[in-house]
């Protein structure tokens, strides 16, 4: 039979996320899920995240090590949405 099992914890447990609708909270784990997948790469990442989940992600880039920059998108109004790039990898730098 299968083993589950917290792989990473979302840092939730003070309410944070309680104003969200639950497909919402979906979508934000979906969102953290994708970009830890890169993290696990050297590859570099560029894409918009949503701005509920720039800690959860700034957290992320700094336990994987990566230099990361999270810079809010111009002419966006509803300061919704961040745009995240994260450097490529070169393990072989250090």
């Amino acid at each position: 039979m299968a083993e589950f099992g917290l792989v990473k914890s979302f840092d939730i447990d003070n309410g944070e996320l309680d104003q969200l609708r639950r497909k919402d909270c979906f979508v934000l784990g979906y969102e953290l899920a994708q970009v830890d997948s890169v993290l696990k790469t050297n590859d570099e990442l560029q894409q918009l995240i949503h701005a509920e989940n720039r800690e959860r992600i700034s957290k992320s880039c700094r336990d994987a090590k990566r230099q990361f920059k999270i810079s809010w998108m111009p002419g966006d109004p509803s300061e919704s949405w961040l745009m995240l790039h994260v450097a490529p990898n070169n393990p072989l730098a250090s």
